[in-house]
């Protein structure tokens, strides 16, 4: 491997540790969340993700691989919120995502290139198990992410939609249970 781009492709990565997850202040108007970054998020749904996927029988390096990859593109891009992408065409969005995360990896051997572009687009389809169980566990981290700004937060009713607004309704097998569990908090 190539010392210098490993260390170019660790410094590009390394921007989602500073880059704070946008959906908070954007959408639930909470001026200051706490530490939680793109990297913060990345890191516990891997984590989620690979618990749930060992449990289930699923490949969990697999899953814990597409967890790592899925926003990388992010420290290119910024955390665009949902609602704000939700507007845009879905093929541009798709594009400028695809090209955003080939600049990041370009960086690394092309065998490894060709690998995580796979998994980042198996991720983006959502049809293998594995790449709807990652789907899913990315929104399961956003609805506790919500709880657990309300404890701190309680006057902000609206972190009550980040649990039944945000696909948790597209949950693989191995998540409905917390799904459903997720959404009833949403909804007292």
């Amino acid at each position: 491997m190539n010392v210098e781009k490993f260390i170019e492709f660790a410094k590009q990565v390394g921007k989602l540790k500073e880059l704070k997850r946008s959906g908070w202040y954007e959408n639930a108007d909470i001026e200051k969340p706490y530490v939680e970054s793109v990297a913060d998020h990345s890191y516990r749904s891997a984590l989620l993700a690979v618990v749930l996927a060992d449990d289930a029988g699923l490949n969990s390096g697999k899953v814990a691989k597409m967890m790592l990859l899925h926003d990388l593109e992010e420290s290119i891009t910024g955390d665009i919120a949902k609602p704000i992408k939700d507007k845009e065409d879905p093929e541009k969005v798709y594009a400028r995502e695809l090209n955003a995360f080939k600049k990041v990896i370009s960086y690394l051997p092309e065998d490894l290139q060709k690998e995580y572009l796979g998994l980042w687009e198996e991720y983006q389809e959502g049809k293998t198990p594995e790449a709807k169980l990652a789907r899913s566990v990315d929104r399961i981290d956003m609805a506790i992410q919500a709880q657990e700004y309300f404890v701190k937060y309680p006057d902000k009713e609206i972190l009550k939609k980040f649990s039944d607004e945000n696909d948790l309704d597209k949950r693989s097998p191995e998540t409905e249970e917390i799904c459903k569990k997720l959404m009833e908090w949403g909804k007292s």
